[in-house]
């Protein structure tokens, strides 16, 4: 009888932030990970992890390499999450107990690769950039409300989004608020592009027709920078459907808005925040591919 060789493995995880409004920041202790890929599939690389920061609805593509660790109790845990990211739940530190085997009966990969067959997010040339205010009002009391570029979600009006289809387009959220907001799309992906920090009050009151229920759309922030763009973080490398708006700041995507094959437009879907409190509470918004 062959006995199976006594050693752990590389495993791959796919793990989706389900929660409502916890954004995570998950850590293994004692293995090395690499993310291979995210929400809009494998990349052209892996990246070197330590943690995985994911707001609802973000997905984590992910190798684990468990080989040092054979026949251990391992704790996958959560902490808060790194700074500008602010998140409204309260602390939940124990997520999951992973029990090492000794045994692998069906030998996968022993290494990692140097390149995959995916793709990193590269789109250029956007056609049109377009500014998405982040508005919370009246936060913590009876008359709390949410929104985006000040309008209820039933008021549809030009603001509204109207991309060609086929044609690439710069979004940028502005977040007007203290939470960190996951916006997410529906039908594209998209290229994080990157942060910018700016002052907030200066741009509130410098924009046109700014009053209590936030300020409109439609207004560049870059003026009031207080620093130039960052980067995305070496895990948006890919294509993704949901990004972090963090507060302080506003955020640039980059998408190519490709209808399905054999639909023709115009076709209307929304784009709001993952929190499922805010988007149920008005932070969404329709957007229509001509």
């Amino acid at each position: 009888m062959a006995v199976p060789e006594r050693r752990a493995a590389l495993v791959r995880f796919r793990i989706l932030n389900g929660c409502n409004a916890r954004i995570l920041n998950l850590d293994i202790p004692n293995v090395k990970m690499w993310q291979i890929g995210a929400e809009g599939g494998l990349w052209d690389a892996p990246v070197p992890v330590t943690q995985l920061v994911l707001a609802p609805a973000e997905r984590a593509d992910v190798i684990v390499d468990f080989r040092t660790v054979a026949g251990q109790r391992l704790q996958m845990s959560n902490h808060q999450p790194p700074k500008p990211v602010v998140t409204p739940a309260p602390t939940l530190t124990q997520v999951m107990q992973i029990r090492v085997g000794m045994a692998v009966t069906a030998p996968g990969p022993t290494t990692i690769p140097s390149s995959l067959p995916g793709r990193a997010a590269d789109l250029s040339n956007p056609v049109r950039t377009r500014f998405i205010t982040l508005n919370e009002v009246a936060a913590e009391t009876d008359d709390w409300f949410l929104n985006l570029n000040a309008a209820a979600f039933s008021q549809a009006s030009e603001q509204d989004a109207n991309p060609a289809a086929g044609t690439v387009e710069d979004w940028v959220y502005i977040n007007m608020t203290g939470d960190t907001h996951p916006m997410h799309t529906h039908l594209v992906t998209f290229q994080v592009v990157g942060r910018t920090p700016f002052d907030e009050d200066a741009y509130e009151a410098a924009a046109p027709g700014a009053g209590p229920n936030g300020v409109p759309g439609g207004f560049d922030p870059t003026p009031f920078a207080t620093g130039p763009m960052l980067p995305p973080d070496p895990t948006e490398r890919g294509f993704k459907d949901t990004v972090k708006v963090n507060p302080g700041s506003f955020t640039r995507i980059r998408a190519k808005f490709d209808l399905p094959t054999g639909v023709s437009a115009p076709q209307t879907y929304v784009h709001h925040c993952h929190i499922v409190e805010h988007e149920d509470n008005d932070m969404m918004r329709p957007f229509t591919v001509t």
